[in-house]
């Protein structure tokens, strides 16, 4: 194996650990993200820190991705025409690739069940707009309708007879 091979292999390995290591951190942010929405309260401050945190993650990880493409590209030649000779090498970055996705995959499922959380919170809190509406205005209906049932119109009395 020749040495800019090598340390590209090493790059690309140490690239998707990197990655690895984020999708955790999105993982818990995403549990974080959970617990501000399905609360009693809905955690709007709590909410954006994550959603901000995570967009910095995200960040990262698309740098990482484009990084990857870009070593890649240099080796990518170098691995296929030398197959055994960089065997163990494939293997280890078919199985960090496989741990990538599976990860991958986690946070794409959490975010789906965020989502949905959101909208759910969002409806709730629609529906509590809508009743608190409905309730001022029936109380004010009232209100005003019981105001006039005191009232006396004025009466005049005719005295001539």
């Amino acid at each position: 194996m020749d040495g800019q091979s090598e340390n590209y292999i090493l790059i690309l390995k140490d690239s998707l650990k990197k990655k690895q290591m984020i999708l955790e951190k999105l993982l818990k942010l995403n549990e974080r993200q959970k617990n501000a929405v399905s609360g009693i309260n809905f955690d709007s401050e709590e909410f954006e820190a994550v959603v901000e945190e995570k967009d910095k993650y995200i960040e990262q990880i698309d740098e990482l991705d484009r990084g990857f493409q870009n070593i890649y590209e240099h080796v990518k030649l170098e691995l296929s025409d030398n197959r055994e000779k960089y065997k163990k090498e494939i293997e280890e970055l078919k199985q960090l690739i496989s741990d990538v996705t599976e990860k991958s995959m986690e946070v794409q499922i959490s975010e789906k069940r965020n989502e949905k959380l959101v909208y759910t919170k969002i409806a709730d809190e629609r529906k509590k707009i809508h009743q608190s509406r409905t309730a001022s205005r029936v109380a004010s209906d009232y209100y005003k309708s019981m105001s006039k049932v005191n009232v006396i119109d004025p009466q005049f009395l005719d005295k001539k007879k």
